[in-house]
């Protein structure tokens, strides 16, 4: 099964791969699927599987490389961020379940396929998911118990074998230009000096939930507009 090559990027880009579940908001929600009190809502189309995934192949890395493609049915198998984290002590404690959000693990009869990309030079990880096949507001439900949790993790410790992290989480913007796109920023730093961070952004369009990830060291300064460029075309196929 493909696996984004998320072992080679090495257990400290597993564990904010991870913690990048806490990106999620209920303003995101909102603004892409509020209707007018006097509109008739509208049904949003569920994609199939199938249609997700030829979706994703369509989405390039900047580089022009075709992502990886993982389907809804190789995302819902082994989740190796919540067996990682399941390793760590994590304070505060009701941080530790982190694979519940919304972000990290496939919602119970959803739809989904993702596409990553691992830059062998810099060592960044980009990734796109998206999600559909259940009621909008099914949603809109994951995104905000994400929101919540963002909040009161907002900044945790992870220690295991006598080392520790430090990972704290706030919002961040300008990861995409699709309208109602709420970005989160999660940076880890250890007692030795070393840090790495995580961007995350979410976005509901027509009923399909879009998730973009940058991962790793630089991830600032290139990965976030390759994520950001991802999450542009993903929505761009959704019609």
């Amino acid at each position: 099964m493909k696996k984004f090559a998320l072992q080679s990027a090495g257990i400290s880009a597993l564990v904010m791969m991870a913690l990048t579940g806490c990106g999620g908001s209920t303003e995101s929600a909102g603004s892409t699927e509020a209707a007018t009190p006097s509109a008739t809502p509208t049904v949003a189309k569920q994609y199939t599987s199938d249609e997700l995934m030829a979706m994703v192949k369509q989405v390039k890395s900047p580089s022009g490389k075709e992502l990886t493609v993982v389907s809804s049915e190789e995302l819902a198998q082994e989740n190796p961020m919540k067996a990682l984290l399941s390793m760590f002590t994590v304070e505060p404690a009701e941080c530790k379940d982190l694979g519940t959000l919304g972000g990290s693990e496939v919602l119970e009869g959803s739809t989904s396929a993702a596409g990553g990309d691992l830059n062998a030079e810099t060592g960044v990880m980009t990734m796109v998911t998206l999600t559909s096949g259940v009621d909008v507001q099914k949603l809109k439900d994951s995104m905000a118990k994400s929101a919540d949790q963002a909040s009161k993790c907002a900044t945790m410790t992870l220690s295991m074998s006598g080392q520790s992290m430090t990972v704290s989480t706030e919002k961040f913007e300008g990861i995409s230009t699709v309208p109602g796109t709420q970005g989160y920023k999660t940076a880890m730093s250890s007692a030795s000096g070393s840090s790495q961070t995580t961007y995350m952004a979410y976005v509901i369009k027509d009923g399909v939930m879009i998730s973009a990830t940058a991962s790793g060291k630089g991830a600032e300064a290139a990965g976030v507009a390759a994520a950001g460029a991802m999450m542009d075309q993903a929505a761009a196929l959704i019609k």
